[in-house]
């Protein structure tokens, strides 16, 4: 959920960062709220499932792997030992607070690896031999594209800064980093620990006719925001949490317009738009184009 409502902290079975408080339940535990409620709430349900329905409905969600197969001009993304599609993403390795930027992979103690995708790194080896003509030229170019936009997403440097969430929360009032700096698991984009995030996005400024406008006021400050929508707040009824919402895995983009929890963004162009001037990277239009190119290859 966006507002991390099935996102629940420490009770029963948990994984915590070590050294801090920082501790939430399991996947499991999580989902298995999540197929109840949405049994007797969205479907309106006379009553609650069983454990060992719930139990069943669980063990299938976790087999389940979403990805971009095919790109109209690189063709299959798995191609010539590519790691692209369902297959690869089935058997890559995910646990709670893996590369995580904060405070490093909890469990292994390894330092935060901003080249969280590799997806594509074998077709660099195509590009550079492109004399040798192992592929179509137009494939050999759109494999390119990809592979530089992958590049952009692990190291175009960005600076990060008025995030509630990040900034805020790690007193560092300017953050150097880059796309996988928030979106950090290993070749599948979400951040690997619960972390909602204000980017702006609910932000008066950047309200359209189309969206309602909320008027908060805290009643020990007396501190009034104006906002699109309340975000965590309405879950945790914190004011420190207005505005703030999970992020999305990224694999199966392309299949999933519009974006953003508003679903202000009609496609991945003006998703690259929003955050090239939100944080103001200064992407030319053919880096623009190349990390849209990546974006839909997952």
């Amino acid at each position: 959920m966006w507002d991390g409502r099935e996102t629940f902290k420490a009770g029963g079975s948990h994984e915590c960062i070590l050294g801090t408080a920082n501790c939430f339940a399991s996947l499991d535990f999580d989902l298995l709220d999540q197929s109840n409620s949405a049994t007797v709430t969205h479907a309106q349900g006379l009553q609650a499932l069983t454990d060992e329905q719930r139990a069943a409905i669980v063990r299938f969600e976790m087999t389940l792997f979403t990805a971009q197969i095919f790109d109209e001009g690189a063709g299959e993304l798995d191609g010539r030992h590519a790691m692209g599609g369902p297959a690869s993403l089935s058997s890559g390795v995910f646990y709670f607070g893996i590369n995580d930027v904060v405070s490093n992979d909890y469990r292994s103690g390894a330092l935060f690896n901003p080249t969280v995708f590799r997806l594509y790194d074998a077709w660099e080896k195509d590009i550079l031999e492109k004399s040798r003509g192992a592929e179509p030229r137009g494939r050999r170019e759109a494999r390119a594209a990809i592979v530089r936009g992958q590049a952009l997403f692990n190291s175009k440097p960005i600076t990060i800064q008025g995030v509630k969430g990040l900034n805020d929360d790690l007193s560092v009032p300017v953050l150097h980093g880059t796309c996988t700096t928030c979106h950090d698991t290993p070749n599948a984009g979400n951040h690997s620990i619960p972390a909602p995030l204000d980017i702006g996005l609910t932000d008066v400024s950047r309200r359209t006719p189309d969206l309602p406008l909320y008027t908060l006021r805290n009643l020990a400050t007396l501190e009034s925001v104006q906002t699109t929508d309340p975000g965590r707040a309405l879950i945790t009824g914190k004011w420190r949490d207005i505005g703030r919402f999970k992020g999305p895995v990224l694999r199966a983009l392309a299949t999933r317009a519009p974006y953003f929890h508003n679903g202000s963004a009609a496609s991945l162009d003006e998703v690259v738009d929003f955050y090239n001037q939100r944080f103001g990277i200064g992407l030319t239009a053919d880096e623009k184009d190349d990390l849209v190119a990546f974006l839909l290859s997952l």
